[in-house]
């Protein structure tokens, strides 16, 4: 994979996003995959084009998709796009824009980089040596846009400065279905962080990547195409992340589910193992949605 190729992928999800933005101010069509799971044309759409786009680009590669029928021709590819084309559709049926596209590149079950793009509020979230946030605004297929993104790549991101102080409540994203649930009404929740709830884990990711907030945590099971693009946008010296009842996260397996989830910033996850302990705090894993 060349610095070329990442760019291209660029270029592809900026037009995509024009398409989902469109069919997101319009009054698009919904069916429902069973179990409150709905799907649009967007998500259809999306995955679709880009499936065709990596495929053409890299048919050596596997391919995985949340609206793709899977196969096992991926398990032995060495190169897979693991991809969410609308994460938080719930959230995008509201019209709330708590949603976003994911995109991960997996090598051998390590998930390399990623992007995560917001078409609703134009924030993009990638990496090229290091970790990026861009603000992009439609349309977005332009090389206006595209520069935008050149110049951001090029830039280094510092949202954990030690010189910086830690804040005395970290703020923790938690997702708006556990919270209505009651997954996090233990006292010490709302006590000892600055707790908020909104859709999309993948959205959730790239704010942490950026440095916008501080920790994540997930009592549900999550896909892997939930996760993979926003994992890669998570570098190992500054930020900590794992499943709450696997050992680590591993790409492109055949079952594609991890439980639980803990993401944030190192200070942040060893303030939150301070408040609770993470065997205890995995015994509160739910197995389902």
């Amino acid at each position: 994979m060349e610095e070329n190729d990442f760019r291209e992928v660029w270029r592809w999800v900026l037009s995509v996003g024009d398409s989902i933005l469109s069919i997101y101010k319009s009054d698009f069509q919904i069916r429902d995959k069973g179990g409150n799971d709905p799907v649009t044309e967007a998500d259809l759409f999306a995955s679709e084009f880009l499936f065709e786009k990596i495929s053409n680009r890299f048919p050596s590669h596997g391919f995985l998709s949340e609206e793709k029928l899977d196969t096992n021709t991926r398990l032995d590819k060495e190169w897979v796009w693991i991809l969410d084309p609308i994460d938080g559709t719930r959230e995008f049926v509201k019209k709330n824009d708590q949603f976003a596209l994911s995109l991960g590149l997996v090598r051998n079950g390590e998930a390399i980089w990623g992007v995560i793009f917001n078409p609703a509020t134009g924030e993009f979230f990638s990496k090229n040596r290091n970790t990026f946030f861009a603000k992009v605004h439609p349309p977005f297929a332009t090389e206006e846009n595209f520069r935008i993104l050149l110049v951001e790549s090029g830039s280094i991101l510092h949202p954990l400065e030690e010189s910086k102080p830690v804040a005395k409540k970290p703020i923790l994203l938690v997702s708006l279905s556990e919270m209505k649930e009651g997954l996090f009404s233990d006292s010490f929740w709302h006590d000892d962080f600055e707790i908020r709830s909104m859709g999309s884990i993948a959205y959730k990711l790239g704010l942490l990547s950026a440095g916008f907030i501080d920790l994540i945590v997930s009592l549900k099971p999550k896909n892997e195409w939930d996760i993979c693009g926003g994992i890669a946008l998570l570098d190992e010296e500054n930020f900590t992340c794992f499943p709450l009842k696997d050992k680590g996260y591993q790409f492109n397996q055949a079952q594609t589910l991890s439980f639980g989830l803990v993401a944030g910033k190192k200070t942040a996850v060893q303030y939150l193992e301070s408040k609770i302990d993470f065997h205890q705090l995995s015994l509160k894993v739910k197995e389902r949605w």
